[in-house]
């Protein structure tokens, strides 16, 4: 906390969101997700100029909370893409809290229970709605485990759960209508 206490000499008590920017060296949009989303408290004063005003002790919180947690913005939610892509953008991670990868698993286990015991990464792109060359990568990475058989991969069902079990799959976004549809329902499913 000392570290950064000179910040309540260099600044003054309220400071605007481009100051905030600066202060916590993120960017413009990283600095306007954190205010319009109450992750930084911020007083909206509603005028065109110098709209937030935010208190030089919720910024140090913030960053003190920064160090320990993380940046508290998922990823994606900043993109540079445009508006209407963003906003369509889902992950798992939005609905499953940590603890909760099992249901991922008995969903998936239900609505593909008639497919073959062995998968392909067509097959797996088919099942997650996720690209087949990002789906190769992760197997070529290790983070799929596979049975490697030239020039395709095979990979076992269990293999596949245990991906889908995973924080990577879980955190992995995407604004592919297929993988937007099995998000939608899995919520669906979750929620009867």
């Amino acid at each position: 906390m000392k570290k950064y206490e000179r910040l309540k000499i260099q600044y003054p008590e309220y400071i605007s969101l481009e100051q905030l920017y600066v202060i916590c060296k993120i960017s413009k949009r990283s600095a306007r997700y954190l205010v319009e989303n109450n992750i930084m408290p911020a007083i909206d004063t509603g005028r065109k100029t110098w709209r937030y005003k935010i208190s030089i002790d919720d910024v140090i919180a913030y960053l003190s909370q920064r160090k320990k947690l993380g940046s508290r913005i998922p990823a994606g939610a900043v993109s540079s893409r445009t508006t209407k892509i963003t906003k369509r953008r889902r992950s798992f991670s939005q609905v499953v809290a940590p603890g909760q990868e099992k249901m991922v698993v008995e969903y998936f286990a239900h609505i593909y229970a008639d497919y073959p015991d062995v998968l392909s990464t067509r097959d797996m792109a088919a099942m997650t709605g996720l690209n087949q060359k990002s789906l190769r990568r992760y197997v070529e990475a290790g983070h799929i485990k596979a049975l490697v058989r030239s020039p395709r991969y095979i990979i076992p069902k269990m293999y596949f759960w245990e991906f889908i079990a995973s924080r990577r799959f879980i955190n992995t976004w995407s604004n592919s209508e297929d993988f937007i549809k099995i998000l939608e329902g899995f919520e669906e499913w979750k929620t009867k």
